[in-house]
Formats: structure tokens, C-alpha cells, sequence
């Protein structure tokens, strides 16, 4: 492989860390409903931002949906787009 398509790969790589890191922080949010142990309530609290701007987004093209539905479509979404991402490079 050339140095090319290794920075592609990484990129690609990269981005899937990432949706990766978004996935936990929807995942925390949901759980902080049910549950509120402190620590849980500090990785909701350092990344609602993020959050809150991914389901600004999502929320807007699914209408006037709860939070909790936006956060399980945008969860999903996520792991939708993730598997589709990892069929495609064969890896």
C-alpha cells in the first residue's frame, strides 16, 4: 500500500474513533435517566455539548421528538453508519 492510501485509512480509522466517543456519550446520557451514580452525572456533564449540538441536528429532520428518542435514533444512526463504514473496508 502507498503512503496515500494509508492516510486515508488512518483518516477513515480516525472517524470511527470518533463516532465511536459520540456513541458512549449518547449511551451515558440515556443511562443517566435511569441511573445517576456521580460519575456517570460527570461524563454526562463533560459532554453534554456534544450532545446537545448532535441532537440540535437530528432533532431538527425528526421533528418534535423527545430527547429520548432522538438519542436512541441518533444511537442507531451511529452504529448503522459504523457497520456499514467497517463492511466497506473489509477489515
Amino acid at each position: 500500500m502507498g503512503l496515500f492510501t494509508n492516510l486515508v485509512l488512518g483518516l477513515v480509522h480516525l472517524c470511527l474513533v470518533a463516532m465511536d466517543g459520540l456513541f458512549l456519550l449518547l449511551l451515558a446520557t440515556m443511562l443517566s435517566y435511569r441511573w445517576q451514580p456521580p460519575w456517570l452525572l460527570a461524563i454526562c456533564s463533560a459532554g453534554r455539548p456534544v450532545v446537545d449540538w448532535f441532537t440540535d441536528r437530528l432533532g431538527k429532520g425528526l421533528g418534535a421528538s423527545s430527547e429520548r428518542t432522538v438519542l436512541f435514533v441518533g444511537m442507531l444512526a451511529l452504529s448503522l453508519i459504523r457497520t456499514l463504514v467497517v463492511v466497506l473496508l473489509g477489515r
